[in-house]
């Protein structure tokens, strides 16, 4: 996917995410495309007309610096409002692919996840927004760790491709946290400190005030988790999943 100077773009929306329904999903990501100008909010979106995708600048070289210049919402009663560089909430880069989380401009538990691929430059290939629990009452983990009892959570895949990465979230009221399966990438992107999780396999962390990232290999797979929570929360989760060849992946059992 490229995107021309004068290219403004619509993204589809996932329904199930945006009525903050706990239910697991799958879709595909979507490609913004040039024949798409813009659609009608899928049912259970009251505000949000579309979200606009638009061409980023020659100075954003990293997918977090595209991303908050990419994204706008339109509302219906015509006003417009875009995230800034405060919003990013995470930005995972490994390899050639990346995963950048926003804090929406809808304001809180609304989150927008964006996934880049690198060729000449970082190019989007799918959006997905996101939105925390609406209720109190405790989410089913099927055995994952995570940082939260209540969330929502949806998966997504980056294209059509048999091999393509395949993202899980789980949104929470306050963070948002991203397990996904890629192709092996390098586990060099950035500088990482090696670490020896619970069940045994050697991960690869970073961690900053405001976002950690963890990935290791599993087959000929690599695993990438990412969010703005702790990278020792990232570690518990982490040593809770199973190989990616099990069929449940990211999930290892029941309640």
């Amino acid at each position: 996917m490229r995107f021309t100077k004068s290219m403004t773009t619509i993204v589809l929306i996932s329904s199930c995410v945006l009525s903050g329904c706990t239910m697991e999903t799958k879709e595909h990501a979507v490609k913004p495309s040039a024949e798409v100008a813009s659609v009608k909010p899928t049912k259970g979106q009251k505000e949000v007309e579309e979200i606009l995708i638009k061409e980023p600048s020659v100075d954003a070289d990293t997918p977090g610096k595209a991303s908050v210049e990419q994204i706008q919402l339109t509302y219906k009663n015509g006003q417009t409002a875009v995230p800034t560089n405060d919003d990013i909430l995470s930005e995972a880069i490994l390899g050639q692919k990346a995963i950048v989380t926003l804090q929406s401009p809808e304001g809180p538990h609304h989150y927008i996840v964006l996934f880049y691929e690198q060729s000449d430059r970082w190019i989007l290939t799918g959006v997905l927004p996101a939105t925390g629990p609406v209720t109190t009452e405790r989410s089913e983990s099927r055995g994952l760790k995570l940082p939260f009892s209540t969330f929502t959570t949806n998966e997504m895949s980056w294209s059509d491709a048999e091999d393509a990465p395949i993202t899980w979230t789980f949104a929470g009221k306050e963070s948002i946290l991203t397990v996904s399966k890629l192709p092996q990438q390098p586990m060099d992107s950035k500088p990482s400190e090696v670490v020896t999780l619970a069940n045994g396999i050697e991960a690869y962390v970073h961690e900053t005030k405001r976002e950690a990232s963890l990935s290791y290999q599993d087959s000929e797979q690599t695993v990438l988790l990412a969010g703005n929570v702790s990278v020792d929360r990232l570690k518990i989760l982490a040593a809770s999943l199973p190989s990616v060849t099990s069929g449940s992946f990211p999930y290892g059992g029941t309640e």
